[in-house]
């Protein structure tokens, strides 16, 4: 991860990174103010980005060799349209900038920040900076080191010192959920996530550790159907973080299955090539709880994890089978690979043990959410209004996107079971609102929201401020959610 520090002053750079807007019609040329510049340079530049039609679109990078006495490269990025933009949109505009830099081998870089508009110098300086630092992420675990001149540091023209250490805490959580996501399910099994949620244990975070034993006593029958097929053993994961005394409780459940094949429903070879990211919404939650103690929020703040693999061994749940689960409610499993709310209403139903005051649920559930709104969109399914409108304000600070759905009880009919209290699979039709309402069967009452994070959990071609892999989708949204309880 690079580091990101304030400067007062633009010294001698090898990049220097400025930012122009997306004009509001062709026939005017891209908005721009670029105060680290001085006018000649400044001029030089804009006929450079004139001749290259360049427009300031979010993502796109001009290069352009400036040859002065303090910076030798100037790196110009998109931000899009002045009047749309926002967090998110700055973020992939300085990711793209950070991505160039390390593409031409940068050696030293500066940012000049933006105008603010309506974020805020503070709100565009922390988004400038996680940016720079998301944007410049590379998974080299698996790969021979090489010699590297490149920038492992980064300074911004003007920025606040509070944003910037901000924008650190929250891009260095949305890297620890990136590592964790990337790397491959053989040394990401179940037990690999209770010993990376046992390293968080502190002075404020408790960690808990179930394993069979634990879990068997507490009747955990769909975590055990469900992780019963693999030779890894299944855990189920439980945190706390302990805020002020009478605080706000709140309870983060993340979908932990390190690796997805199917189950006997088998995925097809092209289906399961990334399912090493089916531990997602699991991953965000380890990822919030190694950001708190930073942070220091007022609410008490409570983890769970179900962690499993889904495989096809001897002893794999079959199709047709019941489980009946710690709630003593029972599931008909008639699509195994439906599993992952299976091991979710397990935990569900030990979060509620613990009355906190409302759950939020991350879990990458279902490819209809992604058929409905992509992969840079998250579905958001919720009982309650007031949640609803927490979390779509903290994802919009965040920059992350959310989009709530619609829960409909209609539906609710196609989850019958000739045999069982319900069934995990009700067909292909509506596909993403039946895997909210089987999670609202162990909700309740409880003010709840399922997080459907199939679609931007995981980029195939890469995205301006990530590569090819876990984006780390949810922490950022979760943190802003958190920190926001009790002002």
């Amino acid at each position: 991860m690079i580091k990101v520090s304030s400067s007062k002053r633009l010294e001698r750079t090898d990049v220097l990174i400025v930012f122009a807007e997306e004009p509001a019609s062709k026939d005017v040329k891209p908005l721009h103010k670029w105060d680290a510049l001085t006018g000649d340079l400044s001029r030089k530049l804009a006929a450079a980005l004139e001749k290259e039609n360049f427009r300031g679109k979010v993502g796109q990078t001009f290069v352009w060799h400036a040859g002065d006495a303090k910076t030798e490269r100037v790196i110009v990025a998109g931000l899009g349209k002045a009047a749309a933009r926002n967090v998110d949109l700055t973020v992939r505009g300085a990711g793209a900038a950070a991505k160039k830099a390390k593409e031409i081998g940068a050696t030293k870089v500066v940012a000049a920040l933006p105008p603010a508009g309506k974020m805020g110098e503070d709100r565009n300086a922390q988004a400038v900076a996680e940016g720079l630092i998301l944007g410049a992420y590379e998974f080299n675990a698996y790969r021979q080191p090489k010699e590297s001149k490149a920038y492992d540091a980064a300074e911004i023209l003007g920025a606040p010192e509070k944003a910037v250490k901000l924008a650190e805490t929250y891009a260095r959580a949305t890297i620890y959920a990136r590592d964790l996501i990337n790397t491959p399910a053989g040394d990401c099994a179940p037990r690999h996530l209770a010993e990376a949620a046992k390293k968080l244990a502190g002075p404020n975070v408790k960690v808990t550790v179930w394993g069979k034993k634990e879990i068997e006593a507490k009747g955990m029958g769909g975590l055990i159907g469900i992780g019963k097929g693999s030779d890894e053993p299944y855990h189920f994961i439980m945190l706390k973080y302990e805020g002020k005394k009478g605080s706000k409780k709140v309870a983060i459940v993340g979908k932990g299955i390190t690796f997805d094949s199917g189950g006997l429903c088998i995925k097809p070879a092209d289906g399961m090539g990334t399912m090493k990211c089916d531990m997602s919404g699991a991953a965000a939650v380890l990822a919030t709880f190694a950001a708190l103690p930073e942070l220091k929020p007022d609410c008490t703040v409570y983890g769970y994890i179900p962690a499993a693999e889904n495989m096809t061994g001897g002893s794999a749940v079959k199709t047709g089978d019941v489980l009946r689960t710690a709630s003593g409610r029972t599931i008909e499993v008639n699509n195994t690979d439906a599993e992952g709310r299976v091991v979710l209403a397990d935990a569900i139903t030990i979060a509620r043990e613990d009355k906190p005051d409302e759950m939020i649920d991350l879990a990458t559930l279902t490819g209809a959410v992604v058929v409905a709104l992509g992969d840079q969109v998250a579905g958001m399914f919720t009982n309650d209004d007031t949640l609803a409108a927490g979390l779509d304000a903290a994802s919009k600070r965040a920059g992350e996107r959310l989009w709530r759905m619609p829960i409909v009880q209609e539906y609710r009919d196609l989850l019958k079971s000739d045999i069982a209290d319900i069934k995990n699979s009700g067909g292909r039709w509506a596909g993403a609102i039946q895997g909210a309402l089987f999670l609202q069967e162990w909700a309740g009452d409880q003010p709840w929201a399922h997080l459907d994070i199939a679609g931007p959990a995981w980029t195939d071609r890469g995205l301006s401020f990530c590569p090819p892999g876990g984006t780390g989708f949810g922490v950022r949204t979760l943190l802003e959610y958190i920190t926001a309880q009790g002002k």
